[in-house]
This record gives structure tokens, C-alpha cells and sequence, in this order.
């Protein structure tokens, strides 16, 4: 009885380390032509993804990306066609339910 009392505690355990598969949605102005993001733990770099868009007219980016429970710095850098890149950074926690919703259209908007 000890010795199950004991898996279950070490399992519940490891299982909050566990990495979790999180989805994240970005949304982008029309004209974007790439995204770069870094998923930052402590001002270390945990997981990097890099997009390139075959069509400026989409607006959304999706992904899903492994990490371990804990609070993340998204570091996003967003290029328009005019080579400018704008970097915006935003708190992402693991795990989270359903889809993470990054709304972009500001940091690549022109200032008038």
C-alpha cells in the first residue's frame, strides 16, 4: 500500500514537469512577410520557431510548440515587406487551455 501511495506521488510529481503541447495563434496585418519568436525561460532560449509567409495576405499564423509547465517571455519579431522589423514581447503560461491568441497588429502598424 506504501509502495502505490509512493508511484502516485512521484507520478503527479514528474507529470507537472511534463513538457505540454500548447497552441498559439498570431495575428498579423496583411503585408507581413515573416515571424520570428523565441520562447524565453529566464532569458534562455527553451524553443524558437521561424515563419516565412508564401501569401501577404493571410493575417493568421498557428502553431503548437512543446514546453514545460512554467511562465514563458514570448519575443516575437515581425518583418514587413519594407525589410522593417518591430519586436514585441508578451507573457506566455504552460499549460494553458485551448489556443493562446498573440494579436500582433499593433506592433506592425505605422505610426502616423
Amino acid at each position: 500500500m506504501i509502495g502505490i501511495i509512493g508511484i502516485v506521488f512521484v507520478g503527479g510529481q514528474l507529470a507537472q514537469r511534463w513538457p505540454r503541447t500548447v497552441e498559439i495563434a498570431y495575428s498579423v496585418d496583411p503585408g507581413v512577410i515573416g515571424l520570428d519568436v523565441d520562447y524565453l525561460q529566464e532569458d534562455e532560449a527553451a524553443a524558437s520557431a521561424r515563419f516565412k509567409q508564401q501569401d501577404p495576405k493571410t493575417t493568421l499564423i498557428r502553431h503548437a510548440v512543446r514546453l514545460q509547465p512554467g511562465e514563458y517571455q514570448a519575443r516575437m519579431t515581425v518583418y514587413r515587406s519594407d525589410g522593417r522589423g518591430v519586436e514585441h514581447r508578451r507573457v506566455l503560461l504552460v499549460p494553458s487551455e485551448g489556443l493562446t491568441r498573440f494579436d500582433l497588429k499593433e506592433a506592425t502598424t505605422r505610426s502616423q
